[in-house]
């Protein structure tokens, strides 16, 4: 079933998509061979005469009328779930995180402990970033690599690693893997942020904890200065800052400091939360999603890659023409076989497709109603079927003592667009081979008739509804 969003002419195609979706059927030509593309490039060439527009016209008339469409979507779609179930395991962590810094024991917080466990991986992990936007340094991959794999897990099947690697092969072309990267990061963080600050909040809220400092080798004036200018952006936003005073006798008897002391460190530490660890995150997601964006906006179609350079002379042919230099000279009617015309709309008709020379045609019992379009074996014999194929009903008679193939599916496809109730007789074959035409069949969504005489009651029915 196709995405109605996808194919409404109403609302175009994102670039990415739309390259996303070249890239696929580029990489899927070049693994598996040549796709049947006769109509998609008589598609492609009514956009403008440029390269780009007709590849791109080309790749979405071969993704929308075969299996790669859905295979996109299917592949978005469990990579979206991936990435929540990544984001929601960054909350939970979040909420762990805060719930472990404030339970150090009996109630009592040692404030250094509790910001390197809620600041502490998070500055590292920042540092780290910040070093691989630097040009010729590789990103991080740890949670990437875990994206893909718990996407794998959800989308299954074997078109779901082509769509993995257009995707990635795209984004890396245009270099915005980095920034990718950078939203799966600064996404969980934030959540996990998200998750911890609550949390803090209502923990402080509903229990009583005590802060301090501990220390052996250091001085209270080392913890002052430390507070001060973690307090620096913190202080702007309307939280306490603390004092020498403060921080002093927080380095005695924590249980002796006075309530308001306590209250002031518990605003201090989602101050610092707050500036040092959520801002931090959000500002480093909105510069990926703008530096995405950009990335994104450079998406173009190199006509020098494999796959495509080969459809340069036939998407943007070398003869043009130029108009006309002179009346045309009267020309003598010609007599054109009955069966080449243009069969009358919303009729029933049946077609031999490969039919082997020793099964008769056309089949016995076929009523004068309905029109016999005769064999289909040659590309000549499909394109003089592409300009009769009008009918309401055709049966498609098949040698199921062949084996079909990618290039029998996808003219089943396209005959499947073209007519709107096509049915399919397969006529003898073993076992084994009719179970690779049901198979075939079943994926293309196209019943079977047992025989002509049941597909003729079929269509009497029809018309008679």
């Amino acid at each position: 079933m196709r995405n109605g969003s996808l194919s409404s002419p109403a609302r175009p195609d994102a670039p990415l998509l739309q390259h996303w979706r070249a890239e696929a059927v580029r990489l899927r030509e070049a693994h598996w061979g040549p796709l049947e593309d006769r109509a998609a490039c008589q598609a492609a060439l009514r956009e403008p005469a440029r390269l780009e527009p007709r590849i791109l016209a080309r790749a979405a008339w071969l993704a929308r009328h075969g299996t790669l469409q859905d295979c996109l979507d299917q592949w978005t779609h469990g990579a979206r779930w991936a990435l929540i179930v990544l984001w929601l395991a960054a909350g939970l962590a979040g909420i762990a995180a805060a719930t472990a810094a404030l339970n150090q024991g009996q109630g009592s917080v040692n404030l250094a402990s509790a910001l390197l466990g809620l600041l502490g991986l998070h500055a590292l992990t920042l540092l780290i970033w910040l070093f691989s936007c630097l040009p010729g340094l590789q990103p991080a991959t740890a949670l990437s690599r875990a994206w893909l794999w718990l996407t794998r897990k959800i989308v299954r099947g074997p078109d779901a690693a082509l769509a993995a690697q257009a995707f990635l092969s795209l984004l890396m072309r245009v270099r915005a893997w980095k920034p990718t990267l950078g939203l799966l990061s600064h996404g969980a963080w934030t959540t996990a942020y998200l998750g911890a600050i609550p949390t803090l909040i209502v923990l402080l809220s509903t229990r009583s904890y005590t802060f301090h400092w501990e220390t052996t080798l250091l001085s209270p004036q080392a913890f002052t200065v430390f507070s001060q200018w973690l307090s620096s952006l913190p202080r702007l936003l309307g939280f306490p800052s603390p004092d020498h005073q403060t921080v002093a006798q927080s380095m005695g008897d924590a249980a002796s400091a006075a309530a308001a002391i306590q209250a002031d460190w518990s605003l201090w530490l989602i101050g610092c939360l707050v500036c040092w660890g959520l801002l931090p995150r959000l500002l480093s997601l909105a510069v990926c999603g703008a530096w995405l964006r950009l990335r994104i906006q450079g998406l173009s179609i190199d006509p020098d890659l494999p796959g495509w350079l080969e459809l340069r002379e036939r998407l943007m042919p070398t003869h043009e023409i130029l108009g006309t230099d002179g009346p045309a000279p009267p020309v003598a009617p010609v007599r054109t076989d009955a069966r080449a015309a243009r069969l009358p709309a919303r009729h029933a008709a049946v077609l031999a497709c490969e039919l082997g020379p020793d099964l008769p045609w056309p089949p016995d019992g076929l009523p004068g109603t309905v029109h016999d379009l005769g064999r289909c074996d040659s590309r000549a014999d499909r394109q003089r079927i592409r300009t009769q194929a009008d009918a309401a009903h055709l049966l498609l008679v098949c040698d199921a003592r062949l084996t079909p193939d990618r290039g029998t599916a996808a003219w089943f496809d396209e005959l499947k667009h073209s007519c709107p109730d096509l049915r399919v007789l397969c006529l003898g074959g073993p076992a084994a081979r009719r179970q690779a035409w049901d198979q075939v069949l079943a994926r293309q969504n196209l019943q079977q008739v047992p025989d002509l005489n049941t597909w003729l009651e079929h269509i009497g029915s029809a018309r008679h509804d």
